[in-house]
């Protein structure tokens, strides 16, 4: 027998004796993996636009180097809304569910607990009809339904979202997106930077949080006019029908 056979022989026969080690689970490293990706486009996609627009001679507005925990960016046009395929438990009929806003809970004391930080609720809307908190990246939301001086905004069966999160420069929370049409104003709400988004519909996203598996980061849907500001070592987004002088007098009450 050649000497390659007999070597392919002996390691045939010795195959069944060898000990393998355990395949290694790939799931949780493939979906931290795509939630990075989806994160990087968005990103990439942010930076491209403001390229596009300082060779063009256009001002690409950036305004995260004075807000923190949240990230807005002009960009000349907007990428594909993603699904929302939030599984979140939900009275039938709620709109936070649909918005992908997390996990409902009976009280403001109770999300604040497991937030492990204490939202401020605005005084001119009082209590919340619902509140929800999204663990990744961590936002509190209270949800208020059209009623007498809050209008309807752009989500139906809303009439304003106050999110809040930790104000973090290194880990923000909110993502946005304004396209061609839109207007970021700067504004100061109570003695903190702010900005009033305004015109067409821009571009909201969570940020996962590092690690996170992909299917609960970086939802991307459309947003009407929104306040967004920093107060207390919070980020506070303010979604509604309001004008720009009604979501300020809200905002006002915020302490």
């Amino acid at each position: 027998m050649a000497e390659p056979e007999r070597m392919e022989r002996l390691l045939a026969d010795l195959a069944p004796s060898v000990e393998w080690p355990p395949a290694p689970d790939l799931v949780p490293g493939v979906r931290a993996g795509l939630a990075r990706a989806r994160r990087r486009r968005l990103w990439v996609l942010a930076v491209a636009a403001a390229l596009t627009l300082a060779l063009a001679g256009a001002t690409a507005a950036a305004a995260l180097v004075e807000l923190r925990g949240a990230t807005i960016q002009q960009v000349p046009r907007l990428p594909a809304r993603s699904p929302s395929p939030s599984t979140s438990p939900a009275a039938p009929g709620s709109p936070g569910a649909r918005l992908d806003l997390g996990r409902r809970y009976a009280s403001l004391a109770e999300a604040q607990a497991a937030a492990g930080f204490a939202a401020r609720v605005p005084a001119a809307l009082g209590t919340p009809d619902e509140v929800w908190y999204r663990e990744s990246p961590g936002v509190i939301t209270l949800l208020y339904r059209p009623r007498p001086g809050l209008p309807p905004s752009s989500e139906p069966g809303v009439g304003a979202l106050v999110m809040e999160a930790g104000a973090s420069v290194s880990e923000p929370s909110f993502g946005k997106m304004a396209p061609q049409g839109a207007r970021v104003v700067p504004v100061t709400v109570n003695g903190g930077q702010g900005f009033w988004i305004t015109g067409a519909p821009h571009g909201f996203f969570f940020y996962g949080s590092p690690g996170a598996a992909a299917d609960t980061t970086d939802t991307f849907r459309l947003a009407g006019d929104v306040l967004i500001w920093n107060q207390g070592g919070l980020v506070i987004r303010l979604e509604s029908g309001l004008d720009e002088a009604g979501a300020l007098r809200v905002a006002g009450t915020v302490r």
